[in-house]
């Protein structure tokens, strides 16, 4: 994610403005011994992509891991507080105003945030997605903090960092923890859910026709509408009627409210239109119904980084013009990202050509050999992402 070149002006200016938040505060440069003793965090997560959300959820667990007394908030869009609601990882998460529609009541609402930290220092996060030069704004205006992370504006940051997208979200979001003078070891996303959302789940997944031993596949056959990373409808339909066909599965269909017509077109030629949640699930329930199925096939979406946050074994099927290094877990084996050989420019009509439908079909088996259709590990993955326990 290469930063824009900017120009003199903007750079002095914010070296000024620098300068005048120190000695507003009265504090200087940073020493590495301080860093280590920060122990109340304010993470800004206002990015509006649900995998960049998912991607920052492994520094939440990082930190608190490392430093168990750690007070752990986030400022917060209504979305990226449907997917922290119920971690255990993070002590409170707040809706605030949006920063980019009313700044200022935006502020008044992170200082209020910061002004009910416990004792001590503490500093103002801004993981990968979030690096806008207006939340570094937010940050300074906020209130007396260390300001660490992705920014725009590194000259108004205490410990500015700088993103290689070959490194991966996870592993850069990570880097902030290590930053700090913390040794973390890899986390993976992880996304939690209520006892109620598992209910809800369920019951969905009781309208199932087909048998009771046979693998629940979701399928994830839209995107979100922002990138060119489509795969051919009668590709899908062609798949899904094969895994129907040899393993007796019934389809599982998720997406958003205005997927739900694309996917009924879609349904409607297959010989076992399975079920469709199209515009039924919220963050937590989404969460809690992969956590109950055995394998997701699905287009690089926001939904594929939620099934691998619960653990949800799948096959991806991924553009050729982006790399998988940043987003995809490439060398995880309950995965398969299938995507040809690597392009340099996106051609305006681009579409997913590239992966066969017997790619697909294969990678699934594949997966559904070492992976099989368990209620077991079905507990398991429930087991892990419920309630609110970190021991969980």
């Amino acid at each position: 994610m290469l930063q824009p070149p900017r120009s003199r002006w903007k750079r002095a200016a914010f070296r000024v403005i620098e300068r005048a938040v120190h000695h507003l505060h009265g504090d200087g440069p940073i020493s590495q011994a301080e860093l280590g003793g920060i122990r109340n965090f304010v993470v800004l997560q206002y990015e509006s992509p649900l995998g960049s959300v998912i991607h920052a959820t492994p520094l939440y667990e990082a930190l608190k891991c490392a430093m168990p007394k750690a007070h752990i908030a986030v400022a917060a869009s209504r979305m990226a507080a449907g997917v922290l609601e119920h971690s255990p990882f993070v002590d409170r998460c707040v809706v605030t105003p949006n920063p980019f529609e009313n700044f200022a009541r935006c502020v008044r609402a992170v200082r209020a945030l910061l002004q009910t930290m416990p004792p001590g220092p503490r500093c103002v996060v801004t993981t990968i997605g979030n690096q806008r030069t207006r939340l570094a704004f937010l940050s300074v205006f906020a209130g007396s903090a260390v300001r660490v992370g992705y920014t725009l504006a590194p000259e108004l940051y205490d410990l500015p960092l700088a993103f290689d997208p070959e490194h991966g979200q996870i592993e850069g979001n990570l880097d902030i923890a290590r930053s700090l003078g913390r040794c973390v070891p890899f986390y993976g996303p992880r996304v939690f859910f209520a006892q109620k959302d598992a209910e809800t789940a369920a019951q969905w997944l009781a309208s199932l026709t087909a048998h009771p031993d046979a693998p629940r596949i979701v399928f994830v056959t839209q995107n979100s509408g922002g990138q060119r990373n489509q795969w051919v409808t009668a590709r899908f339909q062609q798949v899904i009627s094969d895994l129907s066909r040899r393993l007796g599965a019934a389809p599982i269909f998720v997406g958003t409210a205005k997927d739900s017509v694309p996917i009924d077109a879609l349904r409607n030629d297959l010989p076992d239109a399975g079920i469709s949640l199209a515009g039924k699930t919220t963050v937590a329930t989404l969460a809690a119904l992969l956590a109950q199925c055995d394998l997701i096939v699905s287009l690089d979406t926001g939904t594929f980084h939620v099934a691998r946050a619960v653990g949800l074994p799948g096959v991806v099927i991924a553009p050729a013009w982006q790399s998988p290094l940043e987003w995809l877990p490439v060398d995880d084996p309950r995965y398969r990202v299938l995507r040809g050989p690597t392009i340099q420019e996106i051609p305006p009509t681009y579409c997913i050509e590239e992966v066969s439908v017997e790619d697909v079909c294969s990678a699934a088996q594949t997966l559904l050999g070492k992976f099989p259709a368990d209620p077991a590990q079905r507990a398991a993955c429930m087991e892990r992402s419920t309630g609110r326990s970190v021991n969980q």
